[in-house]
Order: structure tokens, then sequence, then C-alpha cells
């Protein structure tokens, strides 16, 4: 086909070229729009799945006592401070109780200074003596300690607890066993019997998460 001329300024211009040189606009951008308004918020997704009972962090407590205290039978040990915290665990200074929440296994360590012959154990939500944590001594005015590994299930977390992300604990305090005692109390020695100016212990516990 023979090519097509059209007059234009005094110029023979092939119109292929006009109709090449309309499309042809080079590297120029031309200015961003203005922004148009923001739609309508979409609907709520739907809840995801659980997050997994998952702890990442350990827990561990350290709680002990300097005051001399007189532990009826059946009674428990007040801890009056709190050495160290953290984790899934709280204690309130002058209480008996530790709460945690956190299943796992523990190591467990406590130490006792008393006047009289006794027994104690390791008690587990008011009822239940954990194992090989009962330590005692037929002589006054000595020092049980003893150390050992516990287990604290889901099952064990039965205690209210509004601080714990169930709302329930396991909650533990060590309790007076003594039976052969003349004495209605086992009294916990310190500074003022020994005659020693500074504080001592008279009873601490450490609790700390292993697995």
């Amino acid at each position: 086909m023979p090519d097509i001329y059209i007059e234009m300024s005094d110029e023979n211009i092939l119109i292929s070229e006009i109709i090449d040189s309309s499309f042809d606009v080079g590297d120029t951008v031309g200015p961003t729009g203005p922004q148009n308004y923001t739609g309508p918020t979409g609907p709520t997704g739907p809840i995801g799945p659980p997050c997994p009972n998952t702890y990442s962090f350990p827990t561990f407590i350290n709680a002990y006592s300097t005051s001399e205290q007189k532990i009826e039978k059946d009674g428990f040990i007040v801890f009056d401070y709190t050495n160290s915290l953290f984790g899934n665990c709280i204690h309130v200074p002058k209480t008996s109780e530790i709460f945690i929440w956190r299943p796992g296994f523990y190591s467990v360590y406590t130490s006792i200074f008393h006047m009289e012959a006794c027994q104690f154990s390791l008690l587990k939500n008011s009822q239940f003596i954990a194992p090989v944590s009962t330590v005692g001594s037929f002589f006054g005015s000595s020092q049980n300690t003893n150390y050992f590994i516990i287990q604290l299930t889901e099952e064990d977390m039965t205690t209210p607890a509004p601080f714990s992300n169930t709302g329930y604990a396991c909650k533990l305090q060590i309790v007076n066993n003594t039976r052969n005692s003349y004495m209605p109390y086992v009294t916990l020695i310190g500074s003022f019997s020994t005659g020693n100016q500074l504080p001592q212990i008279t009873a601490s516990i450490t609790i700390q998460s292993i697995v």
C-alpha cells in the first residue's frame, strides 16, 4: 500500500508518523491526583484460636522470715518478706501462702530454725502434703533443711486467685505436722534468742521452675 501524505504547515507528513507521535508520552509522569475519601470500616473478622498455654520465661520465688514465731500444730509458717519473685507466682509479705499458677516441675528448698522437736511439710491447697516434702527433728534447737522436686499440674490449680491469668492457682504453705511433742507449738528462733545483733533468718523457702 503506498504511503499517504497530508499537507500541514507546508510540510509533508506521513499519517503513520502522526499516529505514532500521539502515543509517545516519553518519561513524563503527571502529578498525583487528590486523595479520595476513606471507605467505611469492614466487618469484624472471626475470633482466632485460643493462645496455647505455653510459658517461655521462668517462675521463681524466695521468701523468708526473721521474726520469732510460735507455730501451733497444723499451723503455718508466716514469711515476713519476699526477697525475689518473678513469673507466674505471688507472695504477700507477712502471710503464709505462696501462689503459683504455672504447671510444671519445681525445685524446692526449705530451711527452718526451731527450738523444739518438730516435723514440717509442704501443703498444697490446704489439703495435700507434697511428696518427699516432710522433714523433722527429734531434738530441739536445730536447723531442718530439705531440697526436693515437685510437679504442679493443671489439676493442682484449684484455689481461686484473681491475680492469675486463669483465675486459679496452687496454694503452697509450710505446715507444722508435729504430733509427739509435749509442746502445743514449735518455736522458730532468731536473733533475739541467740543474742545476735543482726537480724537472722528463722525460716525460708525457695521455689524455682525447672521445666
